[in-house]
This record gives C-alpha cells, structure tokens and sequence, in this order.
C-alpha cells in the first residue's frame, strides 16, 4: 500500500470500523503461513517502526497523510499521536480465520487469488510466486539468475514501477511457457503461464536444462541488438517479447550459425503490416498462438 491506503486503514480503525478477518493456513505440522493480509499486518508493524526484513528501515515509522474523515492526522507518527489514538489502533480486535489445507498446489492458489482482494490487488506474477516458489525452487533459482543478468536488464529495460511489480519474472516464465507449447496456447498468456506452473507440479517436475539452455542462447543473440527490438514508439510491447523470443528459439540453431540473418529478420517482423494488425486484441484466445506461428514462419523464411 501506499502512504495514503495505509493512512486510511489507519483512520477507519480510530473510527472504530471493523478490520477485515485475516486468513492463515496451517500446514502439517502446525505451522502458519500468511494468505490474506500481509498490508494490513505490514501497516501496523512499519507504523509502530516494528517491520522487519529486506528493505523494512525505509519503511518503518513512517508519517500519515491528510485523512478523508481526520484531516488532522496528517503529519503524526507513532510517536506524535495523541494516546488515545494509540490505545485505538493497539486495542483493536482483528478475527483471524485458519484454513486447513493440504499439499494440493491447485486448491493453495486458488485460496490465495480468491481472498486477495485488497487496496491494492497483486499482479497474477505476483500470486504466482506466493504460491509456486516452495514447490519450484529450481526454475525460482533460474529466474531469480536471469532477471538480475546485465543482458537482461538492458535488453528489456523496465522502469522501477514494473520490476517492482515483478514483471521481469513475468517475461521469464511468459517464455519459458511458450517455448515449445506456443502450439498449444488455447487461452490468455497469463492463464497459459500458470497452467504450465501447475503442471510441473503435478507431474513433480520443475524447470529443464534444456529449457534454461534455449533462454540463454536466446538472450545471447538478442541482448546485443539492444532494447528497441521489443519497443513501437519507445513503448515496451509484450506481444513482440512473445514472438520474437519464441521465433528465435524455434530457429535457435540456424541463427547462432548466423546472426545476421535474425537482425533481418526482427526487422521484417515489425514492418510487417499484417503482423501489427495482430499485435492488438490481446483477449483473444487464439491471438498469441496466431501471433508466434507467425512470427515464426517469417523469421523462417529469411533462410530461403
């Protein structure tokens, strides 16, 4: 939450206003873990300076701003409000409901997605890694790697505001979901990149070295070309990322043999009218499949 969503969870429980029950889940062995309510739980604490963690001292003892019922707590702390005030927040009682699940991956991410439902809702890369990173350490491990690589970084150059957001994850496991199974792509990407998710953990599997390898080679060619090559007028597009990502894997070979021919290629890509037509409409089922076999067939034909 920001400075002001903060302030005015702050103010409704001055005002006496019920706090939303928060969800744990209790495993196994007894142990808690977190579903709904991690801001709630983190604007107390950082108010009270008691938020601990990576980057928790920034956000500790912060000030509240002007409030829609109080004004007047504008400019307090925890150290400046009046006591009665602080007995309020202190004092207040908040229901929390435990949730007994089992090791059923599906059934913990449809909990989370569905009692998410804050101030500020998480992005789908965001649910998914509340859910899937203890179960898919590996593939976590790879991207983890990948997204903090020069290379990377630079190729796809997002503001702070998205990588805040995870988006950078996102791109990752967008291609890793498509590399190989485009062909099979029957829904939106984002539901696609959670179904792959799911599956590796049915099936008690997690990321390939054949599928790391294809990443790597790709960045390799790509990251030298520079960050206009998933850019129409400065803005970053996901759906030319998809195609030109998947397209260079699919003719990885021929292309580490010959790079030249892929600079060719992307820039036949993105003068190409017919493929522009189809980079809009992104909640069309077929579109993306549409979209890479594409892109796909024409960085094809630049070997004739």
């Amino acid at each position: 939450w920001d400075i002001e969503q903060r302030t005015r969870f702050l103010e409704s429980i001055i005002l006496g206003i019920p706090i939303p029950p928060i969800f744990v889940a209790e495993d196994k062995k007894g142990r808690w873990e977190l579903v709904d309510g991690l801001q709630r739980i983190s604007t107390i604490l950082s108010f009270f300076g008691n938020l601990t963690g990576s980057g928790a001292r920034k956000e500790n003892g912060w000030m509240l701003s002007e409030a829609v019922l109080v004004p007047a707590l504008k400019g307090y702390t925890s150290k400046t409000l009046p006591a009665n005030y602080i007995l309020n927040i202190k004092r207040a009682v908040c229901r929390v409901e435990i949730i007994k699940w089992d090791s059923l991956w599906d059934m913990r991410y449809e909990l989370f997605s569905r009692l998410n439902t804050g101030g500020s809702p998480l992005t789908e890369q965001e649910v998914r890694n509340s859910i899937f990173r203890g179960g898919l350490k590996r593939l976590y491990a790879f991207v983890n790697e990948m997204k903090k690589s020069e290379d990377f970084i630079k190729l796809v150059d997002l503001s702070e505001n998205r990588r805040r957001k995870l988006y950078d994850d996102e791109l990752i496991i967008r291609f890793l979901s498509l590399v190989k199974k485009w062909e099979r792509v029957d829904t939106s990407i984002s539901n696609h990149a959670t179904a792959y998710m799911q599956e590796m953990l049915k099936r008690r599997e997690d990321i390939s070295k054949d599928d790391e390898a294809r990443f790597r080679d790709v960045l390799m060619l790509l990251s030298p070309l520079g960050r206009e090559i998933f850019r129409v007028k400065s803005t970053f597009s996901a759906s030319l990322y998809d195609a030109i990502t998947v397209a260079t894997a699919e003719h990885i070979d021929r292309f580490k043999a010959n790079p030249g021919k892929l600079v060719e290629a992307i820039k036949i890509l993105k003068a190409d009218p017919e493929f522009r037509e189809m980079r809009g409409g992104a909640s069309s089922k077929t579109r993306t499949r549409v979209r890479i076999g594409y892109a796909v067939s024409v960085f094809g034909s630049v070997f004739g």
